[in-house]
């Protein structure tokens, strides 16, 4: 593995730290922080993204692993399981679309012509940057469309809105995810049906007669070098499923491959790595054969760790 593994300047090792003295184990500030408009020491400030994430202290595979796992511990100490869920639903049904922004990743921003109030805006534009501030701009530049909509019981949804398959809307319901944990598990879950879903992954010319690898009847042909091919040989192609608590993450996996697959990918990257060998570990363990996944998780979770920090405060 060459040293550049995260194609970043080299620094110096620093203890993993989330600088949890400066709050009680039920998130209380201390009264000499101002969390949200500088970074702690053990941070670094990404200008073009406006954002703190805790500086990344490894350089290559096995090293990024361990110090994953280090900042995962350290946070679960502070303030419990990062996956703790009560809800899951995604999809794009029973939703009523509320205003739909055009984003521009490069500026960070987000633009509509709908006439709404500068209190809705601001609302709507921390719900994006909820998300973006834990996705690095290059890994969702293809996510240039946001919805805001009210449900009952829909989190969020991803969806193609062009018909080359390359660009895509993130929704999110207009109604703040109560749990932190919960809101992280989202996010994720979305992102790993773009990135299982997107136009690199699936042919969209084909139609299932034609299609000579996988075909999954709710989105389409997949290429034979695809996540989620592989992911359906090893786990779904024998119809051997059993108990909930060994072969899924999750009750909402065991509806379909592709939402096995993102709740997956949720936990591979919140979740220390197993050592087990139950079907659910090995599908934790499925993304570990990928070097740039454990590179995105490397990086998702540098900024989950300020991301966490600053929510749990500013939720108090």
């Amino acid at each position: 593995m060459e040293k550049n593994f995260l194609e970043a300047e080299e620094v110096e090792a620093i203890e993993v730290s989330i600088e949890a003295d400066t709050l009680t184990q039920n998130g209380n500030a201390s009264e000499e922080i101002e969390l949200l408009d500088r970074c702690y020491e053990n941070e670094v400030y990404i200008e073009e993204e406006e954002i703190c994430t805790l500086a990344i202290s490894c350089t290559d595979y096995d090293s990024c692993i361990a110090w994953g796992n280090a900042v995962i511990a350290e946070l679960e100490e502070s303030y419990g399981s990062l996956v703790l869920e009560e809800s899951v639903a995604t999809g794009d049904e029973g939703i009523t679309v509320l205003t739909t922004y055009d984003v521009d990743n490069e500026n960070e921003a987000i633009y509509t012509n709908a006439n709404i109030s500068k209190e809705e805006m601001d609302y709507h534009a921390n719900l994006w940057f909820s998300f973006s501030w834990l996705i690095p701009e290059k890994y969702r530049k293809d996510i240039n469309k946001f919805e805001v909509f009210k449900s009952g019981d829909t989190l969020a949804y991803v969806s193609l809105h062009d018909k080359y398959g390359k660009y895509w809307t993130l929704g999110m319901n207009n109604k703040n995810i109560e749990l932190a944990s919960e809101t992280l598990v989202t996010y994720l879950h979305e992102y790993a049906h773009f990135l299982s879903l997107n136009h690199t992954q699936i042919d969209y010319w084909k139609g299932e007669k034609s299609c000579k690898s996988l075909y999954l009847q709710d989105s389409g042909c997949f290429y034979k070098e695809a996540y989620l091919t592989d992911f359906y040989s090893k786990f779904w192609e024998s119809g051997d499923h059993g108990e909930l608590q060994d072969f899924y993450v999750s009750k909402y996996a065991m509806s379909s491959p592709e939402e096995d697959f993102a709740e997956s990918f949720a936990h591979f990257v919140l979740t220390q790595t197993p050592t087990g060998d139950t079907v659910r570990e090995q599908k934790l363990l499925f993304f570990y054969q990928f070097e740039d996944l454990v590179e995105l998780r490397t990086e998702i979770l540098s900024r989950a760790s300020t991301w966490v920090v600053r929510s749990v405060v500013e939720n108090e």
